[in-house]
């Protein structure tokens, strides 16, 4: 819903890529179909992979990921100074690399099994998103366009609420933009996951004596 809204001057086909604390979910959009996939590799993966590596405790893993942690670039690219930094980035490259795999087997599984076409656009959205150089990994990798979701894309928001803040957390707004447009009725799609059976028997139960 959120996508959508955000984005109606999208018309190829796209691929959200969430990238949650636990898990990363993939949404691919193509005119008025969507397939998901929810991936078990999320964040605290990478930051257990940096625990792993330097033998420090998960927090201090997660502390030292967010306020320096970045994905290591491909091909001949000058090294980090600090060699901390450098091996941490390095890990966690290598941590992208196994969701990278696991996001190619879904689009070959999207284009076989759902008769879906190739993303033209790749949109990164959640916490994960705002790890240094993220983007131009999965450029990389997908030789495709890769861009930061912007959650916040067509929402106004009121003037009480701090401009730079809320862009810096709209790429995890997706969740909160989508119940709120359907909370408005102002969704450009509807989702219903519940089954018509289901729908069905318990509408049965409510009527029931």
């Amino acid at each position: 819903r959120s996508f959508r809204y955000s984005y109606p001057d999208v018309d190829e086909p796209a691929l959200v890529i969430d990238l949650g604390a636990r898990s990363t979910n993939l949404v691919f959009v193509e005119g008025d179909r969507f397939f998901t996939r929810n991936l078990l590799v999320g964040g605290a993966a990478v930051t257990n992979a940096i625990a792993k590596e330097f033998g420090i405790p998960f927090a201090e893993a997660e502390r030292q990921k967010c306020s320096q942690g970045f994905v290591a670039l491909g091909g001949a690219v000058e090294d980090h100074p600090d060699e901390g930094v450098n091996a941490m980035s390095k890990v966690m490259r290598n941590s992208m690399t196994r969701l990278h795999s696991e996001v190619m087997r879904t689009i070959t599984f999207y284009r076989s099994q759902q008769g879906g076409s190739a993303p033209k656009r790749v949109f990164l959205a959640g916490g994960g998103s705002a790890a240094g150089y993220i983007a131009e990994f999965f450029t990389e990798k997908l030789k495709l366009p890769v861009e930061v979701f912007n959650g916040m894309r067509g929402v106004q928001a009121d003037r009480g609420v701090n401009a730079e803040a809320g862009q810096v957390d709209a790429p995890a707004m997706g969740e909160l933009v989508g119940l709120a447009l359907h909370g408005m009725g102002s969704c450009p799609c509807e989702i219903e996951l519940v089954p018509d059976a289901l729908a069905s028997s318990r509408d049965a139960a409510r009527r029931a004596p």
